[in-house]
C-alpha cells in the first residue's frame, strides 16, 4: 500500500522540515519547495487486503456479475505470506513498489496540471524513516517537491532521451514501434512533445536564477 507524509514550509515544526532537507543532501530545491511530499510503501498495507476486497463488494465496487464473491475473495485474494511463499520472493515487495509508483505519477501529472511545479528527489532512506517514526513495514521511496515555477514553463525544453523506437516495440521485443506522424504533430501543438533543450535564451535564464537563488551557474 502507498501512503504519504505531507510536509508544508512554516506549518511543519522547522527541526522536522530543516531534517528532511538534510537527509536530501540538503539540495537546493528541497529547501526552496514550499511542499514536499514524502511517498512510502507500507507492507502493513497487505495484511487487511481481503477485509477491504468485501468492503468494496459489499459496496458494489466488485461487482457479483463479475465473479466476485465471499468465497472467491476468501479463496484466492492472496496476502503478502501467501505470495512470498507461492511466489518468487520479494514480489509483494515489487509490487507494492509498482502501486506506490502509480500514485505518484499521478500526483505529478496532477500538479502540473494544476500550473504547480514539481518533481521528484531522493536521499537517506534510514534518515528519513526515523525523522517521521515509522514502523518497521515502510519504506520511503521518492519525495516530491511542489512549489511555483521561477523558470520558464517549458523548462529549457525536453531533456536529451533514448529514440522513441528503443523504447517501444511492435509484435516482438526489439521491433522499433513506426511514429505516426500525425500524432506527433497533434503532441506538439498540445506542447507534450517540445524541441530538444536547450530553448534560446536559456543560458541567460539560468544566469538570471542563479542570481534570485545565490546559486552557482
Amino acid at each position: 500500500m502507498r501512503k504519504a507524509v505531507v510536509i508544508t514550509k512554516g506549518e511543519t515544526p522547522d527541526d522536522i522540515r530543516d531534517g528532511l532537507i538534510d537527509a536530501l543532501y540538503n539540495q537546493p530545491q528541497a529547501a526552496q519547495a514550499p511542499v514536499a511530499i514524502v511517498w512510502v510503501q507500507d507492507m502493513a498495507g497487505w495484511k487487511p487486503v481481503k477485509e477491504n476486497l468485501m468492503r468494496m463488494m459489499r459496496a458494489r465496487a466488485l461487482p457479483t456479475g463479475e465473479g466476485w464473491s465471499e468465497e472467491s475473495i476468501g479463496d484466492t485474494v492472496l496476502t503478502a505470506d501467501d505470495v512470498e511463499a507461492h511466489e518468487t520472493p520479494g514480489f509483494a515487495e515489487w509490487l507494492t513498489s509498482f502501486e506506490c509508483g502509480l500514485a505518484v505519477g499521478s500526483a505529478l501529472l496532477a500538479a502540473v496540471d494544476e500550473g504547480l511545479g514539481t518533481g521528484l528527489i531522493t536521499g537517506r532512506r534510514e534518515e528519513i524513516s526515523k525523522l517521521f517514526n515509522m514502523p518497521k513495514s515502510c519504506t520511503p521511496t521518492q519525495v516530491q517537491l511542489v512549489g511555483y515555477v521561477a523558470a520558464d514553463h517549458d523548462a529549457g525544453g525536453a531533456r536529451p532521451r533514448p529514440d522513441f523506437g528503443d523504447l517501444y516495440f511492435q509484435d516482438s521485443w526489439g521491433n522499433p514501434m513506426p511514429r505516426d506522424p500525425k500524432v506527433v504533430a497533434e503532441l506538439q501543438v498540445a506542447k507534450l512533445l517540445q524541441p530538444e533543450a536547450p530553448h534560446p535564451g536559456r543560458n541567460a535564464e539560468v544566469r538570471t536564477l542563479a542570481g534570485i537563488f545565490d546559486l552557482p551557474e
